[in-house]
C-alpha cells in the first residue's frame, strides 16, 4: 500500500526515467512475445495423447478386459504405446531413430510416485507398478525430457 508521499515519489521517479532513459519503442511488444514464447518449446515437445482405450467401446473379446491402452505421439515423429494392466505398465517406443539404450521411460503420478525403466533392444519396456489417480509418461534421452499431459485413470 502506498501513501500519498510514496505515490508522489514513484511518479517523480517515473518522470525521471522516461525523460533521461526512455524505454525502447518496441520494448512492450518484444517483452510480450518473449513471455508468450517461453513455454513454446515445452508445448511443442509434449507427448500428445491420440488414443485412449477408455474413450472407446470395450472390445468384444473373452477375458477380463481390465487393461487400459494409451497411445501418444511426439512432434519428432515417434510414438509411445502403453498398456496398464494388473500391476504392470508395459509398452513400446516406436519409430524412434536414436539409440534406444539411452532412453528412459518414466511413469509418474500426481501424488509423487514415480517408476523409471529403460528399453530393450527393440524399444519395449515393462514396469511393475499399479499407478492410481492421474499419471503421465516422460521419455528421457540424452538431455531431453518429453512428457505427456496428466491422464486420469
Amino acid at each position: 500500500m502506498t501513501t500519498g508521499d510514496d505515490a508522489a515519489l514513484l511518479e517523480e521517479l517515473r518522470a525521471m526515467w522516461t525523460t533521461y532513459d526512455p524505454p525502447p519503442p518496441d520494448l512492450i511488444p518484444t517483452m510480450i512475445a518473449v513471455v508468450a514464447a517461453v513455454d513454446l518449446d515445452a508445448e511443442w515437445e509434449l507427448l500428445v495423447l491420440v488414443r485412449d482405450s477408455a474413450d472407446e467401446p470395450a472390445a468384444q473379446v473373452r477375458g477380463l478386459g481390465t487393461s487400459r491402452i494409451l497411445y501418444f505421439t511426439a512432434a519428432e515423429g515417434w510414438s509411445l504405446d502403453a498398456e496398464l494392466d494388473g500391476g504392470q505398465v508395459r509398452g513400446q517406443l516406436l519409430d524412434f531413430d536414436r539409440d534406444l539404450g539411452s532412453v528412459e521411460v518414466v511413469v509418474e503420478t500426481t501424488d509423487g510416485q514415480s517408476w523409471t525403466t529403460g528399453l530393450d533392444e527393440v524399444g519395449f519396456f515393462a514396469i511393475a507398478a499399479e499407478p492410481t489417480g492421474s499419471i503421465r509418461f516422460t521419455v528421457r534421452y540424452r538431455r531431453r525430457a518429453i512428457s505427456s499431459r496428466w491422464v486420469e485413470l
